[in-house]
């Protein structure tokens, strides 16, 4: 992944006092900005050189950009620091996505790209486009990542971009890379080599070497085997061992395939070499084309020595997996195994309580009330028949009168939709939408009862899952894109938690879809539902213009209700409006 440029952005402000005042501003101001513009560029290439190694370096450029942005947003507001503003916030993004916050990433993304618009940065609009582009490559949403590509694009043509341009280029050779189209993926590699190397644009010249060198192994091998080489080159001077040796054993690897084996082993000593005096992590493949190189040789125990080592390492590997996999479950086994223990504990105490008493009481009884068990044992008999008969009764109802309920309220929804058709009036569609989303809760919920194997808990992930789509495409509108993120490790839960819960994310998402968007374009939801030991935590945010949840509403009652429901459900509420808005519910 490109890391960012750094191009600082300085604007002097206009007096409008009197000649003298305005010299003494710039007096003063050219001292301030001579002082202070380099040291924050300093700083942040000083991040950009730390993530250049973010293998070894992550947390200290983590730190750095959190320091820094902390910096800028609370003491230099003015727009001449906005570029710089700008510029930590994509590194931030990048630092995200390395850790695996996608959603942070793509969030503080655009965002950066909202501000750059705002304040016409062009640079700072084309760099954002690519990260963002970027975050959507990786998550497979090819359609998405054209378009940032395509708005990159006009940019640079309307700006004359030239000295970033390979970065557009690097970035579409990895998108037709993905697309699987390798003639276009080739064509901008080339593409991007050459801006990059007239613009001395480092970074771009080693990516656009480790593609040609993916790109040309099967047809033009000797180019696959120089830009392998002289991606290698690029890694060392980073300090990347293990990738440096990668590249290296990839192109001896190429060599073999075609038949050059004493040019193959001098690719494969050259991978030594480069490992040899390092902590870095040797992968098998380096063993095993050792040991194959050493087999065509017909030197049989040095081949055999290699494939041991690669046997050896590989084999260590999978029993690291294994071992992980293996201590995972046994470390759940025990859990559930102490649980067990405690509630069968638990289950032991009461029972022998209650024998006892149930001793106690029948020993006074017997003692005092002798004559008449023989009586009350027959009218116990008798009650007991008459419970049971009972109980049979009620169960075959209840299950009956579960089967009414759904289809009542599938009447009711059906009733609703006929009445939201012939109603003209903005609110009242809006009103019989969101009762029929309340509805449709219920009635999903109902469903998920009668397909699980116990009819007083719910499969939560599929039922939110599914609730949330539901509410959000009852609301959709192709004019905006508004993307769903759902993230849920709580396997069961109870009806009586589960009714409530389904209730909050259907107000939560309805107040997101309506209100939330109004100003862009492009919208992300987010809810995740996790557990501890001691308790449950729904966490819901959108990125849109946030608003005060502890602040009476006056203009419905879906606030009114989510708060009802939180108080149902004994929880604890926590929530944000600064950027968007979120909202934290423990219970």
């Amino acid at each position: 992944m490109p890391p960012i440029d750094q191009i600082p952005y300085a604007l002097c402000k206009k007096s409008q006092h009197s000649i003298y005042l305005l010299i003494l501003f710039f007096l003063f101001f050219g001292h301030f900005a001579m002082a202070q513009n380099p040291d924050i560029k300093r700083k942040i290439e000083r991040i950009d050189s730390l993530m250049d190694k973010y293998y070894t370096n992550f947390e200290q450029a983590e730190r750095e950009a959190d320091e820094l942005y902390n910096l800028l947003k609370t003491k230099y507001k003015s727009k001449e620091y906005k570029g710089f503003l700008i510029d930590v916030m994509l590194q931030k993004s990048i630092l995200y996505s390395l850790n695996g916050e996608h959603y942070k990433a793509l969030q503080i993304a655009l965002k950066a790209l909202d501000e750059a618009k705002e304040y016409e940065l062009p640079e700072k609009i084309y760099r954002s486009c690519w990260i963002i582009e970027i975050m959507y490559e990786n998550g497979g949403d090819y359609k998405l990542c054209r378009q940032y590509l395509d708005e990159a694009h006009k940019i640079y043509k309307k700006y004359s971009l030239d000295n970033v341009y390979s970065v557009y280029c690097i970035r579409m050779s990895s998108y037709y890379v993905r697309v699987q189209k390798r003639d276009s993926a080739l064509h901008f590699a080339y593409r991007g080599l050459e801006y990059a190397q007239k613009y001395q644009n480092k970074r771009e010249i080693r990516d656009a070497y480790l593609l040609l060198g993916g790109l040309l192994s099967e047809n033009h091998y000797k180019d696959a085997v120089k830009y392998k080489s002289m991606a290698a080159k690029q890694l060392l001077e980073l300090e990347d061992y293990a990738s440096a040796a990668s590249q290296l054993t990839s192109a001896s690897r190429i060599l073999i395939k075609h038949n050059q084996p004493d040019e193959a082993m001098k690719y494969s000593d050259s991978a030594f070499s480069v490992l040899r005096g390092t902590n870095a992590y040797i992968n098998p493949e380096v063993y095993e084309v050792r040991s194959d190189l050493f087999r065509r040789k017909g030197k049989m125990d040095s081949a055999y020595y290699y494939f041991e080592k690669f046997h050896n390492v590989y084999a260590n590997e999978q029993s690291k997996m294994e071992n992980s996999k293996i201590k995972q479950i046994s470390e759940q086994y025990q859990n559930d195994k102490k649980e067990a223990v405690i509630k069968s504990k638990n289950r032991q105490m009461v029972l022998t309580a209650g024998l006892l008493a149930l001793i106690v009481f029948g020993s006074v009884v017997l003692f005092w009330k002798n004559r008449e068990i023989s009586r009350k044992n027959k009218v116990i008999n008798k009650q007991l028949a008459e419970l049971s008969k009972t109980l049979n009764q009620k169960q075959v109802l209840l299950s009956e009168l579960q089967h009414r309920v759904k289809n009542n309220l599938q009447h009711v929804i059906s009733i609703l939709e006929i009445q939201k058709e012939s109603v003209d009036f903005n609110n009242i569609d809006e009103l019989i939408r969101g009762n029929q989303n309340r509805i449709h809760s219920m009635a999903l919920l109902h469903k998920k009862l009668n397909v699980a194997d116990n009819v007083n808990e719910v499969d939560l992930k599929r039922y939110v899952t599914e609730l949330s789509e539901l509410v959000k495409d009852s609301y959709d509108s192709h004019n905006k894109k508004v993307n769903l993120f759902v993230n849920v490790s709580i396997e069961k839960i109870s009806l009586e938690k589960a009714l409530p819960l389904g209730l909050i994310i259907v107000e939560l998402v309805s107040n997101s879809m309506k209100h939330a968007f109004q100003k862009q374009n492009i919208g992300i939801i987010s809810i995740e539902l996790t557990k501890d030991s001691n308790s449950h935590t729904l966490y819901y945010s959108d990125n849109g213009g946030g608003f005060d949840f502890n602040a009476p509403s006056e203009k419905g009652l879906g606030q009114e209700i989510i708060k009802g429901l939180i108080d149902q459900l004994d929880g604890v509420t926590e929530t944000k409006s600064d950027n968007g808005f979120e909202l934290t519910v423990s219970f």
